[in-house]
């Protein structure tokens, strides 16, 4: 009997650089565009806190670039999908998978979106995703790529990694691709028997 073999395609990925402190934009954004109705949605489903406002409304990394917002509370049509997305988040925090991390990519609309290269069919315009910056390391690969194998189905979870090292997190399909985007990679290892 064979025993199943893990193999694993090992990259050197240098840690990105910390986001901007993008906090004093923030405060000047959230008084023209109050986030007290989409904080108190997701109070009222037990998600407010999951990952900080400021992080949650942050759209495409290169929104200077492509002339966008930095910031964009999503359509209300998507909240349905913002509490999935987040309640997955919650439960790989809790399984200690998510140990340390920044939000740096949720919600795009899609000019912003086509601008900043995001696939066609990006679930972070059609539903709502989020791309994780781990600190200093502290997601756990193996784990998460072990939990959407577990338990991805039960979550509809779409999982990647890309090259910067960051990791994307929906709930739009289960499904995982790597830095290609396309169904010919994949972030999380193959089990070969």
């Amino acid at each position: 009997m064979l025993a199943a073999a893990l193999v694993f395609i090992s990259t050197t990925v240098v840690e990105p650089p910390p986001i901007e402190d993008d906090l004093p934009a923030f405060e000047a954004w959230v008084k023209a565009n109050p986030v007290g109705e989409l904080e108190a949605y997701l109070a009222k489903h037990e998600l407010n806190g999951v990952v900080p406002t400021r992080q949650l409304v942050r759209t495409a990394s290169d929104w200077r670039k492509c002339g966008g917002p930095q910031f964009e509370i999503p359509p209300k049509a998507h909240w349905p999908a913002i509490r999935k997305v987040l309640a997955l988040v919650a439960e790989l925090k809790q399984r200690k998978i998510l140990l340390e991390f920044e939000a740096v990519s949720n919600y795009r609309n899609p000019v912003l979106n086509a601008c900043a290269g995001g696939a066609q069919r990006s679930s972070h315009t059609r539903s709502f995703a989020m791309d994780l910056r781990p600190i200093e390391g502290r997601i756990d690969e193996n784990a998460l790529c072990n939990f959407w194998r577990s338990h991805g189905h039960k979550w509809d979870m779409g999982l990647s990694k890309y090259p910067s090292g960051r990791v994307h997190v929906d709930t739009s399909g289960y499904r995982t691709w790597g830095a290609s985007h396309g169904s010919e990679s994949t972030f999380c290892p193959v089990y070969i028997p």
